[in-house]
C-alpha cells in the first residue's frame, strides 16, 4: 500500500511539470499539440523536425512535415532550469505542450548531437550554459561574446548576486543574438543551438514568484528571447526551429529516485510470491503423500527432497539464465540502420540507382513483349536466308 501511495505522489509530481513552446518553425513542418510529452522523447520530435528519422512512432503524432524539401536548417533550444511554468510568452508561439521532466536537459541534448553528427561531422552543434560567466564563454564558437549594456533595471539589484548572475546571462544571450550571423556556416547541414538559463530560479527564490523583481526577470527573459528568435530568423531565412521549454531538475531527480526503487522492488517482491507459491505447493504434496500411507511417506521422502533441490537449482538456472539475457540486452548497442560516416553523394549515388533500374526494369519488359509478339516465320533472319534455297530444290 505504501508503495502504490508513493508512486500516486510521484505520477502526481511529474504529470505536466513543465512546458515545452515552439516560438518559430518553418512553413515546411506543423506542430500538433496532442497532449502532454514526455521530455524524454523531445529528441525524437526535434530529430524528426529537423528531416532525421525519428525512432519512435510518438513522435509522428505531434509533427507533420508538409514540404520535405524545405526542412529547417538550424535549431535554437533555450532551456530554462528550476521553473515549470513559461507564462510570460504565451503570445507569441505557434505551439504549447505540457512537458514531464523525465530527463535532464543536457541529456537531451547529447541526444540530439550524436543524431546530427551521425548525418555529417561538420555541422555547428553549440551548447552554452550562461551561468558560466563572461570569462568562459569570452571565446566560443560563436565567436567573442561581449556582454550588451541593457537598460537601468527598476527592481532587479546589480549589488544583490541573485540579480547579478541573472541580469549577466540575459546580456550574454544578447550577445549571442547579435553574433548569430556569423556563426552561421555556408553550407547544407545542419547546426544546433543549444543556450541554458539557469540564474531565473535564483531570483525567483530570492524575491518571490509574484514580487516585482520577479516580473521584471520575466520581462528581461522576454526581451532577450524574442531578440534571439529574430536574429536567427533573419540568420537562415525563416528555415529555422526556435523552441523553449522548462526543466526543473528538483522535480526530475525526486521522481526519477522513486520511480526506479519502484522498479527495484517489483522484481523482489514477484520472486517472493513465487517461492511461496512453491513452498505451497510442495507442503500439499506432502501432505496427501502422508494420508496415503505411513511406508509411502518414508520411502518417497528422500526423492521428495531430491525433488525439491532440483526444483530451487531449475530455479536458479533460470534466474542466472534471465540475468545473462538482461544483461545481453543491456550491453548490445543500438541499432541505428546507418552508416557512421554519411555524405551527401550519398543520396545523388542512390537515385542514380534507383531511377537506373527503374529504366532498366522497363526496358527489359518492353523487349519481352516485342519478342513474344514477333512472328517466326517471315520476320526471322533463318527464314529470309533459307527460303530461296528452299525454292530451288523443290
Amino acid at each position: 500500500m505504501l508503495r502504490q501511495l508513493s508512486l500516486f505522489a510521484v505520477l502526481v509530481a511529474v504529470h505536466a511539470s513543465g512546458e515545452f513552446i515552439v516560438l518559430h518553425g518553418p512553413d515546411s513542418i506543423e506542430f500538433t499539440v496532442n497532449g502532454e510529452i514526455e521530455q524524454s522523447n523531445l529528441k525524437e520530435i526535434l530529430s524528426a523536425a529537423l528531416g532525421y528519422t525519428a525512432k519512435e512512432k510518438d513522435s509522428e503524432r505531434s509533427i507533420a512535415v508538409w514540404d520535405p524539401f524545405s526542412m529547417p536548417r538550424a535549431l535554437v533550444a533555450i532551456a530554462i532550469d528550476g521553473i515549470d511554468q513559461l507564462p510570460f510568452i504565451k503570445d507569441n508561439t505557434k505551439a504549447t505542450f505540457p512537458l514531464i521532466a523525465d530527463e535532464a536537459e543536457e541529456t537531451t541534448w547529447q541526444a540530439i548531437r550524436s543524431r546530427v553528427e551521425e548525418r555529417s561531422n561538420d555541422n555547428t552543434l553549440v551548447r552554452i550554459n550562461l551561468s558560466d560567466g563572461v570569462d568562459a564563454l569570452g571565446q566560443s564558437a560563436l565567436g567573442e561574446l561581449k556582454p550588451v549594456n541593457m537598460e537601468k533595471l527598476k527592481s532587479l539589484s546589480p549589488d544583490v548576486e541573485e540579480d547579478r548572475k541573472f541580469v549577466e546571462e540575459m546580456q550574454l544571450l544578447h550577445a549571442i543574438a547579435d553574433n548569430a550571423f556569423s556563426a552561421k556556416k555556408h553550407d547544407s547541414y545542419t547546426n544546433v543551438y543549444w543556450l541554458v538559463v539557469s540564474s531565473l530560479r535564483l531570483v525567483l527564490d530570492y524575491h518571490g514568484n509574484t514580487s516585482a523583481p520577479a516580473q521584471e526577470a520575466y520581462s528581461l527573459l522576454n526581451d532577450a528571447m524574442e531578440h534571439v528568435s529574430k536574429a536567427f530568423m533573419n540568420t537562415y531565412d525563416g528555415r529555422v526551429i526556435i523552441t523553449a521549454f522548462t526543466n526543473d531538475a528538483r522535480i526530475m531527480r525526486s521522481a526519477r529516485s522513486i520511480l526506479e526503487r519502484h522498479r527495484r522492488d517489483t522484481p523482489q517482491d514477484e520472486d517472493q510470491d513465487e517461492q511461496k507459491n512453491k513452498m505451497e505447493d510442495g507442503e500439499i504434496n506432502r501432505m496427501s503423500s502422508t494420508s496415503e500411507s505411513i511406508t509411502v511417506v518414508s520411502s518417497t521422502e528422500r526423492p521428495g527432497v531430491q525433488e525439491n533441490s532440483g526444483t530451487s537449482e531449475m530455479s536458479d538456472e533460470v534466474k542466472e539464465h534471465k540475468t545473462n539475457t538482461n544483461t545481453q540486452t543491456i550491453g548490445q548497442p543500438e541499432f541505428s540502420g546507418r552508416a557512421k560516416t554519411y555524405t551527401e553523394n550519398y543520396p545523388v549515388i542512390f537515385n542514380i540507382m534507383l531511377w537506373f533500374g527503374v529504366v532498366f526494369v522497363f526496358s527489359l519488359l518492353a523487349i519481352c513483349l516485342a519478342i513474344a509478339d514477333m512472328d517466326p516465320g517471315r520476320d526471322s533472319i533463318i527464314y529470309r536466308m533459307t527460303s530461296n534455297r528452299m525454292k530451288k530444290d523443290n
